[in-house]
């Protein structure tokens, strides 16, 4: 059956579909978009999805979505508390900071990609939680030193003793977000805070390393000038392609590498398990 054929029969099966396309090109542009073509039904590249109970709209075209990752973002918003701080750093539409929003959480989004950002306010009141979500449009490095500094000056300063929320920071650019992690290297002024207060740290990234979990702790610990190997975890999110693994290291930032003037300790080597979750949602 040729493509052209298979596009009117998905589209004949399926009522809800309006649109088949092919992605012709893989995503290797600032934006994270790639181009299509359509194989059958409509030009109109306007998307509406549902995931885990809520409602996306966006130009498909313009902005990356991947239905692949529902699992994962409900794994993350299912780590937070209600009164916790998220900093997402590479928001794109919302699949991670519209959830953890409903949670009452405090939610600080950020995406370079104007589209994604335009889409990103729309979806936030399309869920009603936009006034819960601070939207950024800002480079990642600009974003962590601009916003998320000022507010973590805040949020671990003097009176942090008294508080109980988590932060935590997800960086979900797999191609190129552990480079980021760099922007962590004195970023804040002052005394540390208590180390439970620390922010917690999910970044993702691509593996095509025979031991996946080592290899990703191994290039994020040296961006960082560390050690990860003993203080943090390592999630397979989903094989990509063959011999090509996504995963996320989740970690504390150490007050040695977040504050200025502060020295490392020693550090240990122990291997944490990689661990592999899969649903029928991944694929």
């Amino acid at each position: 059956m040729n493509s052209l054929l298979l596009g009117q029969v998905m589209i004949d099966k399926n009522p809800g579909i309006t649109s088949v396309v092919n992605k012709i090109n893989n995503i290797d542009n600032t934006y994270r978009n790639f181009q299509m073509e359509v194989l059958s039904g409509e030009e109109n590249m306007m998307t509406k999805v549902r995931e885990n109970n809520y409602t996306y709209e966006f130009d498909f075209s313009k902005v990356y979505w991947n239905p692949r990752l529902s699992t994962e973002h409900s794994r993350i918003t299912e780590l937070l508390k209600p009164g916790d701080v998220l900093f997402d750093v590479f928001a794109g539409v919302g699949p991670f900071a519209i959830p953890v929003a409903k949670k009452n959480c405090t939610v600080f989004a950020n995406d370079l990609n104007p589209e994604s950002h335009k889409w990103l306010l729309h979806n936030c009141k399309l869920n009603k939680v936009d006034q819960k979500v601070k939207v950024f449009n800002l480079d990642g490095k600009d974003f962590l030193q601009g916003p998320v500094r000022e507010e973590l000056m805040q949020q671990l300063g003097p009176l942090s003793k008294e508080r109980k929320q988590s932060v935590h920071i997800v960086m979900n650019l797999p191609a190129k977000a552990i480079e980021f992690l760099s922007a962590f290297k004195s970023l804040l002024d002052g005394q540390p805070c208590g180390s439970e207060l620390l922010p917690i740290v999910h970044c993702y990234s691509f593996s095509k390393d025979t031991n996946p979990a080592k290899d990703v702790q191994q290039r994020a610990g040296t961006v960082l000038g560390i050690s990860l190997e003993a203080c943090s975890s390592v999630h397979l999110v989903r094989n990509v392609a063959p011999n090509k693994e996504m995963l996320c290291i989740t970690f504390r930032i150490p007050a040695a590498i977040l504050y200025k003037n502060q020295t490392l300790n020693g550090d240990n080597h122990e291997d944490p398990p990689i661990k592999r979750q899969r649903t029928d949602k991944d694929f």
